[in-house]
């Protein structure tokens, strides 16, 4: 028999066979966002953020692709997106886009509402997250920019 009349058949069997490369999103192993996780900023740039009787708060809402939390004395809004990047040992590693952030109008002290305008540029600066089971850290660029621990 005739090469040419075995091989149509022969190549969906050996495509098979082949190594399957599964996309990183497939992998069970990956830490999800839980719509119930409530994040408090617990560093900022690098530095332990002192704690106050008024905690930055984030929450993620999946579903919507959403996010929403707490600043100062005002609450802020924003959409995102989110794509797994890799699984790590450390944790699942996300490309992250966050658009049109938006804060409340609520006049805080001066010091709270420059705070609140750092936070948010942060927020809506971050490109990237590392999600493990009790921390969430933002980056840009890839320096570490926000980071909270599951409250």
């Amino acid at each position: 028999m005739k090469l040419k009349y075995i091989l149509p058949f022969l190549l969906p069997l050996l495509a098979a066979c082949g190594v399957s490369k599964t996309s990183p999103a497939s992998d069970a192993a990956a830490l999800q966002f839980d719509k119930e996780q409530v994040w408090q900023l617990v560093a900022r740039c690098g530095k332990e953020v002192a704690s106050t009787t008024d905690p930055v708060l984030l929450m993620f809402h999946p579903e919507s692709g959403t996010l929403r939390g707490r600043v100062a004395c005002n609450r802020y809004f924003a959409d995102y997106k989110l794509r797994l990047d890799r699984v790590t040992a450390d944790g699942s590693r996300y490309k992250l886009e966050v658009m049109c952030v938006s804060g409340g109008d609520v006049q805080c002290p001066e010091g709270d509402m420059a705070a609140q305008e750092r936070y948010l540029a942060l927020l809506a600066k971050a490109d990237a997250c590392l999600l493990t089971p009790v921390a969430l850290t933002l980056f840009q660029k890839g320096r570490e920019v926000l980071k909270y621990e599951l409250q």
